[in-house]
């Protein structure tokens, strides 16, 4: 023990006592007792920082800084890259080290790390004793690391460990991707909607009833179809069409079905973009009626299939308005062409067309507007307004359909249609008895048609 004890007081002379210490107060040197007190803690120090390893309870940290100071004395290779490496520096040691030591240490830039700075001193220290005792080093770093006793992998370098997505990227063979030509899909600027109703009433009376009665069914099939295109730019196309077929059945009528709502429109509408809401638009209607309709209870015939058919074109302006409860559409169309044609012969003088003829012309303007108005969230309001003039006569048609919406499958429906039409222009006047006579004497009709109706509606 007489080597270590010998560098110890070399080192205790010199080593400022605020970095042996170890999370203690400072300890000043100012007498050979108190030499003899600082190494005599160490050595305490070593020993309580040995049975520490076996108590959990220790609170001691060892310090590994401190093993070259009670090993044998040995010629440590870091000491003497210290002094001698080319990097070293002067520097300023970093407080609270006493001033003699800043032109002896090499620079640790601004490290606040007590235990590198302790390191630094030692070395220092060894250093000195290298040249005033050189007889005490008997031993070499490689002599001590060749014992085998102390632990070399922590000075093995670590080798960085690639991330997965190098791995994988290394792993993943080469692929030869074919050239693949790109696929443009056009946006779909159509839409469809429709409605379906229909709806039953029946009455029944027994053959005793007190109050009498006749036995009676009615039905009514409506289906409404919208197919419009829209491009979002100058062009759209409307289209809609409208049937309508209801019977009644009576036990003393003859035949005993008898339409009560006979109806085929179509009607499309082509539209190119003005300005505002207004665009140019061009409008062709087709309409007819699908079944034989009657004269009161009568056999004789007022409609049937393409008698007539009214084929109407027209060009004007056409005003649109979509909001969310209401929507509105006005043609305004100072140009119109009316052919109506009759293919039953025995109607030909009940629409207005000349013996041997089959069908008339007819040029005027027109007006024809529709809107559609959401009331209340069960209770919508459908009209259509429309007139028609050719300077001789006037033809004005009022449709109104109120939908009341009981839940997604049922509903009520009231239609009502009110009608005038100049019928001097036609020479035509009705009898009592529901006969066609001619005169000339100059007539007007208000006609009017309503009906109401509980039974199925769907929505697509």
């Amino acid at each position: 023990m007489r080597k270590p004890i010998i560098i110890l007081l070399c080192l205790a002379l010199t080593i400022p006592s605020s970095l042996l210490a170890d999370n203690r107060a400072n300890e000043p040197l100012t007498s050979a007792d108190s030499i003899v007190a600082l190494y005599t803690q160490r050595l305490e120090d070593l020993v309580a920082s040995q049975a520490m390893q076996h108590s959990q309870q220790g609170t001691l940290r060892p310090n590994p800084y401190l093993f070259r100071l009670f090993a044998p004395g040995t010629l440590y290779r870091s000491a003497l890259q210290q002094n001698m490496s080319i990097d070293a520096e002067d520097s300023t040691a970093v407080a609270p080290l006493p001033s003699i030591y800043a032109a002896t240490l090499p620079s640790l830039g601004q490290t606040t790390d007590r235990q590198l700075t302790l390191n630094e001193i030692i070395n220092e220290q060894l250093n000195r004793a290298y040249v005033l005792r050189p007889d005490l080093f008997a031993t070499t770093q490689e002599d001590l690391m060749s014992t085998s006793r102390l632990r070399t992998d922590l000075a093995q370098k670590v080798e960085e460990e690639k991330k997965i997505a190098e791995k994988v990227i290394e792993e993943v063979p080469a692929v030869e991707v074919e050239a693949v030509e790109p696929e443009v899909k056009r946006p779909n600027f159509w839409t469809f909607k429709g409605n379906g109703k229909m709806q039953f009433t029946q009455n029944y009376f027994s053959k005793n009833w007190y109050q009498g009665g006749e036995n009676a069914y009615s039905m009514l099939m409506a289906l409404v179809v919208d197919a419009n295109f829209n491009n979002q730019r100058k062009v759209q196309l409307d289209n809609r069409l409208e049937a309508q077929l209801g019977f009644q059945t009576s036990e003393s009528s003859d035949p005993k079905f008898r339409p009560t709502s006979n109806l085929l429109r179509l009607t499309s509408t082509l539209g190119i973009k003005a300005i505002g809401k207004w665009n140019y638009s061009a409008q062709l209607q087709l309409q007819t009626q699908p079944y034989m309709s009657y004269q009161g209870s009568s056999r004789t015939v007022t409609g049937d299939f393409v008698s007539p058919l009214y084929v109407r074109s027209s060009i004007g302006m056409n005003y649109k308005l979509d909001k969310p409860k209401f929507n509105l559409s006005l043609m305004l169309a100072p140009l119109s062409y009316v052919i109506t044609y009759v293919e039953r012969q025995g109607l030909i003088g009940r629409y207005g067309i000349n013996p041997g003829h089959h069908s008339k012309h007819e040029w005027g303007p027109n007006i024809e507007g529709k809107f559609t108005w959401k009331i209340v969230k069960n209770i919508s309001w459908q009209s259509r307004l429309y007139w028609f003039s050719n300077f001789k006569m006037t033809r004005i048609e009022n449709e109104n359909t109120f939908n009341f919406t009981i839940n997604r499958y049922l509903s009520a429906m009231i239609f009502m249609n009110p009608r005038f039409e100049d019928t001097k222009y036609y020479n035509v006047k009705r009898n009592e008895d529901g006969s066609l006579a001619e005169d000339s004497a100059r007539e007007t009709y208000w006609m009017f048609k309503e009906y109401l109706s509980l039974g199925l509606s769907y929505d697509f």
